[in-house]
């Protein structure tokens, strides 16, 4: 049946008026019901469309992000394959659906190498990893953005870690440094902008063990990690073979004060490089670097007792495939996750016993070379490795019931990245 068009002239809304009895007369029933049909599928898709717009606002509000710090030099090290170009400093990056890392943008800097973020996520700090060591602040806006706060001197040479306070306000620096004389833990107070203060306290690690000849003439800082309770901090010194123990005063403007009585002393060339402790905290694991062994502690008073070690090197002697690197706890606690680099370039996953010691590792290819830094993502699923001298982010799935990895290829590809970091 054909509808009658209005003629121009006439006026609508009597037209309508005058029409609306004719149609229900004709059309009866099946006319109000197809209007009804038209009325609830309109319904339906705006909806959908509502629902589907919210979604998508939504995935992008909590889109997680991830930082990649780098060396913005490349390694003059015979296994490095050189990058087309080197990297530019931060690189800031989404985190897909599927794991994998699209480029959103980066913060020029230079060797931004390890990353910290403040637990409230709204900050972030940089070691950057140069001759004339310094740390920048990163304000982190709510939408993922970061942006520079300041920068400030590390008071030594390239400094390769950072951590934070438990209480937010200080961050204590290792100073690595190459060459004698620039190596030790610098202090620097945080402000409630979160910039960066110049430093209240520097402790040097002068003397080296100098069982190792070229790596430890000197004292090395590798890394600083905090006891559970916040009470004492741990510096590894790798040159000296040494873990160094500081009780913390988080109310005073120099907050750590040294304890040599907690210090632990490690095998003449072993090289103490990171620490993790165990959830409850009543056990703590040290990686070596020269040694490439586990070595664990019963901690007791923050006194730590030597209880066991695990070799890393799978069985090869030689020096080249003894290179300990990376060791974090997997999301439940279950686990010890850890690198081997050198000649090696293996990721080991150790599960730990109730009597706090790891049982025999289970050996994957870590899919480059140089796996300097691990780091899940904040559903606990993604295992991420830097691959320095390969230029690579390896994505990783993990079971934490059964502690078994899938390798699942490039997440992206980084010029020689040295740490990855997750927020939002």
């Amino acid at each position: 049946m054909s509808i009658e068009k209005p003629p121009d002239s006439m006026n609508k809304r009597h037209y309508a008026r005058r029409m609306l009895p004719l149609t229900l007369s004709v059309s009866g029933g099946a006319s109000v019901a197809g209007l009804a049909r038209q009325a609830i599928q309109f319904a339906l898709a705006l909806t959908l469309f509502m629902f589907s717009g919210n979604a998508m606002a939504n995935n992008r509000e909590h889109q997680q992000i991830a930082l990649v710090g780098t060396w913005t030099h490349i390694p003059d090290a015979p296994a490095v394959q050189k990058p087309a170009h080197p990297s530019e400093g931060l690189y800031r990056l989404a985190v897909n659906g599927d794991g994998t890392l699209t480029l959103l943008d980066v913060i020029k800097m230079k060797s931004p190498s390890w990353i910290v973020t403040s637990r409230d996520g709204r900050f972030a700090y940089v070691t950057n990893e140069e001759n004339a060591g310094t740390v920048t602040a990163l304000a982190i806006d709510k939408d993922g953005a970061v942006r520079v706060q300041n920068t400030v001197s590390s008071a030594g040479r390239q400094p390769t870690h950072a951590t934070l306070s438990p209480d937010g306000k200080f961050l204590f620096v290792a100073n690595y440094s190459v060459a004698k004389g620039g190596a030790g833990v610098t202090v620097l107070p945080i402000g409630g902008d979160g910039k960066l203060g110049e430093r209240v306290q520097h402790f040097p690690f002068t003397p080296g063990s100098g069982a190792v000849q070229g790596r430890q003439e000197g004292g090395h800082a590798h890394s600083t990690t905090f006891s559970l309770d916040g009470q004492y901090l741990y510096a590894a010194d790798l040159g000296g073979d040494k873990l160094r123990a500081y009780r913390y005063r988080s109310g005073n403007a120099q907050p750590l004060q040294a304890d040599a009585s907690r210090d632990v002393a490690f095998a003449p060339g072993a090289g103490p490089r990171h620490m993790a402790f165990s959830p409850e905290g009543e056990y703590a694991y040290v990686i070596t670097e020269m040694a490439s062994e586990i070595e664990v502690f019963a901690v007791s008073d923050h006194r730590l007792t030597r209880q066991g070690k695990v070799k890393l090197n799978g069985g090869q002697d030689s020096a080249e495939a003894k290179s300990g690197g990376a060791i974090i706890l997997s999301p439940s606690g279950r686990y010890l996750i850890a690198t081997n680099r050198g000649a090696d370039n293996h990721l080991l996953v150790l599960k730990i016993g109730e009597d706090g010691l790891p049982d025999v590792p289970t050996r994957y290819e870590a899919g480059g070379i140089e796996p300097r830094a691990l780091a899940f993502d904040a559903g606990g699923n993604h295992l991420y490795v830097t691959n320095v001298f390969t230029n690579t982010v390896m994505l990783f799935d993990f079971d934490d019931e059964k502690g078994e990895l899938q390798a699942r290829g490039q997440a992206t590809t980084v010029s020689t990245p040295t740490d990855i970091k997750f927020f939002n």
